[in-house]
């Protein structure tokens, strides 16, 4: 059985929901994975291997708000144009590859893929939510188009959150086809660990993007509260946050590490005490069952979050939600307050880590893979003869 993926991310960038499913797929899938053009990074535009993965860099309509020539693609003939090309280069890899679409499956994360995908045959085409792509910050309004587009011409679709779930719905007319799957984590990367320590100054940690979705200002209030305290931010400045991050690590109890191998995650996140989740409310954020949440479960530490999901609201004896503000700080003193037991400290890392173990990437990826089998067997072949 054949699958093309079409994705949002480079291949070798992080490893994120996609990845994590992939690599965790049966033996006797072959996972054809076409990855956007990105500035500054790898575009390899010939196809290729990773592992046991066909892989190709393709020239997907993109927005963002760094993205060169964006405003000509505000014009509809432009996007146009871009497809074209795309869906020309997309043609001649299956061609390569010698695809034939009775046997091929499309998988689709790229909202702006949508009109090549669904314009080429195929046997299905199933969409993997994991983000509201038209509410990053700096969007187009025709971004919108893209996701009500995906999301209608799906066979069937995949919602990592309740809040995309109902969105996808809605624009549906009903749940039909629609199931919830959320995120995860890579449990037995984690396994083996000690936990945080408790001895010595307590070292709150933030992973994952630094983003305008942050609330640097909730760290902040923290940090100035507590000057005995650490503050570690790991991962990458995204456009919008660099000043943010600047006044942050200006405090002298705030310390910034960039992107750091996801191998060394276990390492960084056996030194904190508890993560924290900061994240504004905004119709993105409302979407995001982060990742992060399930990796700091699997180190056996406890959360303290804004109330921006409904998934961080999932595990109250573990993950703390308050309000930005005196609230969030009260949240991080309790926390730190009830480690100070060593009994309570074991419970929370037992239980973390048994919370963790159940949200496993490999549970996730069974279903995954088990409803892909299965809308293979069922035969949806559409599209427009190539």
């Amino acid at each position: 059985m054949q699958v093309v993926w079409f994705a949002e991310i480079k291949w070798d960038y992080l490893k994120t929901r996609k990845q994590q499913i992939i690599m965790r797929k049966p033996a006797d899938i072959q996972v054809l994975y076409l990855e956007p053009y990105t500035r500054k990074r790898r575009n390899v535009f010939r196809l290729r291997t990773e592992g046991d993965i066909f892989c190709a860099t393709i020239p997907f309509i993109k927005s963002a708000p760094t993205f060169p020539w964006r405003n000509v693609l505000d014009r509809q003939s432009a996007r146009r144009a871009v497809d074209f090309v795309a869906r020309t280069r997309v043609k001649s890899i299956l061609k390569d590859l010698r695809y034939n679409p009775v046997d091929v499956g499309f998988i689709i994360s790229n909202i702006y893929a949508a009109d090549i995908a669904v314009s080429l045959p195929r046997r299905f085409l199933l969409y993997d939510c994991n983000d509201d792509h038209s509410s990053f910050p700096g969007m187009r309004s025709w971004s919108e188009t893209y996701f009500n587009k995906t999301s209608r011409s799906a066979d069937a679709v995949f919602a990592s959150s309740q809040a995309l779930l109902e969105r996808v719905s809605s624009i549906r007319g009903g749940e039909d086809g629609v199931r919830y799957l959320g995120n995860g984590v890579d449990f037995g990367h984690f396994r083996g660990m000690n936990g945080a320590p408790q001895a010595g100054k307590p070292r709150l940690g933030y992973i994952g993007a630094l983003a305008p979705w942050v609330d640097f200002d909730a760290i902040a209030d923290v940090a100035r509260r507590h000057p005995e305290w650490e503050i570690v931010l790991v991962g990458p400045i995204l456009p919008g946050a660099d000043e943010p991050v600047r006044e942050l690590t200006a405090l002298p109890n705030v310390f910034y590490l960039t992107a750091v191998p996801y191998d060394r995650l276990p390492e960084i996140l056996g030194q904190f005490t508890l993560g924290l989740i900061p994240f504004r409310l905004n119709r993105l954020t409302r979407g995001v069952n982060p990742n992060k949440l399930y990796e700091y479960l699997a180190a056996g530490l406890p959360v303290v979050t804004t109330r921006f999901s409904q998934e961080v609201l999932a595990y109250p004896e573990l993950v703390k939600a308050a309000d930005a503000g005196d609230d969030f700080v009260a949240a991080c003193e309790s926390t730190v307050a009830e480690l100070a037991d060593p009994d309570r400290a074991q419970q929370i890392k037992e239980l973390a880590r048994r919370i963790a173990e159940e949200n496993d990437w490999n549970i996730i990826a069974e279903t995954f893979w088990d409803k892909v089998i299965k809308m293979n067997k069922h035969g949806m072949l559409e599209g427009e003869p190539s």
